[in-house]
């Protein structure tokens, strides 16, 4: 199944926040990789691969549909995640993405924030970036 966990323990302990999304707004996958590397020539003809050391790290870009009590207790670990973000500890939410390929298991940041839209009823389609850490 394709799906991605996304999971928040904030400084205090509690609570756990943790949240499951199957469905997508759209067939593109969520995932893809930031863009650090770059292939270029020299003057005289030679490939030279500049960037960082390290491998790319992983964005996911996200919109799925979660029932309006669920998209509450979204936006209720987004404000713990930013608080403890902004009180200066390190805070990364857990992630899971079996949406292509091998299991992706890692920590990633909020660097796009929440966004909430209403989608009938009982539902709200929540868009969100999270990139790699």
């Amino acid at each position: 199944m394709s799906q991605i966990g996304i999971s928040y323990t904030p400084s205090g302990g509690t609570p756990v926040y943790s949240f499951l999304f199957s469905q997508f707004t759209d067939g593109t996958l969520p995932r893809s990789y930031v863009d650090s590397a770059a292939f270029t020539f020299s003057g005289t003809g030679a490939a030279i691969i500049s960037g960082s050391a390290s491998p790319q790290k992983r964005i996911w870009a996200i919109s799925s549909p979660l029932p309006t009590t669920e998209a509450a207790l979204f936006d209720a670990m987004y404000q713990a995640w930013d608080t403890d973000r902004a009180s200066g500890l390190s805070a990364a939410v857990g992630i899971i993405d079996e949406t292509f390929g091998t299991t992706v298991n890692s920590s990633a940041v909020f660097s796009t924030p929440p966004t909430y839209s209403k989608f009938g009823p009982f539902y709200m389609i929540v868009s969100f970036g999270l990139t790699e850490v």
